[in-house]
């Protein structure tokens, strides 16, 4: 066999080896635009889902669907406050904190001077609440009262500085587990991780302790293969469970304690009645009756109820 023919093979080979290899990263492409491991993922979990005394994702539907909070832009976390039945969100480009019924009409905006990029809000206690801010990687404690309509970090207590460098993928998500005393936050990538804070804030002050930072790891094998980022958290106390949005993967997924996945909800076009998919979920959090309200960019609010409760709705 002369020189070229076995160029001519040799070409073949290569050309051969260049299709098949465009031809696997265009099926890879697709599988990652279609979110096709996050879709895999909320598939096994509802076949496999048992009884595990949480909430039954499975069985949630839409109540209301992408309807618009006035003309506010940049809603971005989460927190329902169970002493008044109100939700409160903030802004992440004004430094603002809106209240909304739980039907998302808006009933009051609170300024809050001092920071301009909030990335997540959480209800403490009677009228304390946390607020994240992403870019300084800071922890706020405010005191926001019924009548409170403007307010400054200055006048505020720092809960938490330089936990994570400064940046735009730091701190996406806050929440506060009363039974344990402690706050939870999430890291939005980079990497992504769930940590748990305690010593921050005490109700009881003679029993201040010292401030610990501890990286929940067993959330780690999930956040890896199953959520492309972290969006917002919420604790539902009841269960004892947490729940993870992800705003890339469009799934808010429910877990244990000890890491373990126990359903989840699926914010696609065509699952849990959902006429379109959320755009950009960044915020969650959860009432006493279990019902899931989310907050997407720019401005739209969503309420996922069991079925047997949203044919009452």
């Amino acid at each position: 066999m002369n020189e070229k023919i076995i160029l001519q093979l040799s070409k073949k080979k290569l050309l051969k080896a260049v299709f098949g290899f465009a031809v696997i990263a265009t099926i890879a492409s697709t599988l990652y635009a279609m979110k096709a491991e996050a879709l895999a993922w909320h598939v096994w979990h509802q076949l496999n889902s048992r009884d595990h005394q949480g909430l039954n994702l499975s069985d949630y539907e839409v109540t209301i669907e992408g309807k618009p909070l006035a003309d506010y832009k940049n809603a971005s976390g989460l927190a329902y406050n169970h002493e008044t039945g109100t939700l409160f969100t903030v802004l992440n480009d004004k430094g603002l904190i809106v209240e909304f019924s739980l039907d998302g009409e808006p009933l009051r905006e609170i300024q809050v001077h001092g920071t301009d990029d909030l990335e997540g809000i959480s209800h403490l206690e009677k009228d304390f609440y946390v607020v994240a801010d992403e870019r300084e990687s800071k922890l706020w404690l405010l005191q926001i009262k019924a009548d409170t309509r403007e307010i400054s970090v200055k006048d505020a207590k720092l809960l938490g500085y330089g936990i994570n460098d400064r940046g735009n993928k730091n701190f996406e998500g806050v929440t506060y587990d009363s039974v344990h005393h402690r706050l939870i936050v999430v890291k939005e990538r980079d990497p992504k991780y769930v940590m748990s804070v305690t010593g921050l804030y005490q109700p009881d002050a003679s029993k201040q302790s010292q401030i610990e930072m501890k990286r929940m790891r067993q959330f780690d094998p999930a956040l890896r293969w199953a959520l492309r980022d972290l969006s917002s958290v919420t604790y539902h106390e009841p269960s004892g469970h947490f729940f993870l949005l992800s705003d890339e993967s469009k799934l808010l997924k429910q877990f244990n304690e000890a890491g373990q996945t126990l359903g989840s909800l699926a914010l696609w076009k065509g699952f849990h009645g959902l006429h379109e998919s959320v755009p950009q979920a960044e915020g969650v959090s959860i009432d006493d009756q279990g019902n899931v309200y989310i907050v997407s960019e720019p401005n739209l609010f969503y309420v996922f109820k069991p079925k047997s409760q949203a044919k009452h709705s």
